[in-house]
């Protein structure tokens, strides 16, 4: 009788392993669906790759920022969209070398050689297979800078006739940088986005003319 007890409960207990398997399983496919529409429905570029730079996955996001196809991209490798002439690019890939991981902005170049900035955070990981690879997530950040330039550029010309301008106290003319005495109206001209039409006031007609 014990026997036929203990061979019962080692069943049980068989069949409730492999129904716990059965539901973790389950779990792991609705965990990998999950992510696998956030990864398709992402709106920054994603890359799944091997560490020699061989591209397992790429995400619409990637092949619309690209103009590459999945099976292009898998031929190609990661080394098609970057630019080797970024000066940054070594110190990008030490980087990852030392920690796994990087995040920066480098250039990246598209399918039809157009380049463009973009942050990039890459990271290494070892997958359930044992397997090393990277995941990396690219955003385009051109326009985002294209405005930054264009606020400082605005900031520059802002400050250009700021702070105190050393003018002759007869002629009028102002003393530039270089210490020489120039115009007040080429002045403000060259260091400013102003111009001048030219005229004459009615004390100046007064003066110059008289009654006439």
């Amino acid at each position: 009788m014990k026997n036929n007890v203990g061979q019962e409960e080692r069943d049980l207990g068989g069949a409730f392993v492999a129904a716990q398997n059965g539901v973790d399983d389950i779990m792991t496919l609705q965990t990998e669906k999950t992510y696998g529409t956030l990864l398709e429905n992402a709106l920054d570029a994603v890359f799944l790759t091997r560490p020699n730079g061989t591209i397992l996955y790429a995400n619409p996001a990637a092949c619309a920022l690209f103009g590459y196809t999945l099976d292009e991209f898998r031929v190609l490798g990661r080394g098609s969209v970057v630019d080797p002439s970024d000066p940054r690019l070594a110190e990008a890939f030490e980087q990852r070398r030392k920690t796994g991981r990087f995040a920066g902005v480098l250039t990246l170049v598209r399918k039809d050689g157009t380049r463009f900035s973009a942050e990039l955070s890459p990271a290494m990981f070892t997958d359930t297979s044992g397997e090393q690879r990277t995941s990396m997530f690219i955003r385009n950040v051109s326009e985002r800078e294209r405005i930054i330039g264009e606020l400082h550029d605005a900031l520059a010309k802002a400050k250009q006739l700021s702070g105190l301008l050393p003018i002759c106290a007869s002629c009028k003319k102002i003393r530039n940088d270089e210490g020489y005495w120039e115009d007040v109206a080429v002045y403000i001209r060259e260091h400013s986005e102003a111009d001048f039409s030219h005229g004459i006031c009615p004390d100046c007609v007064q003066k110059l003319y008289g009654d006439l």
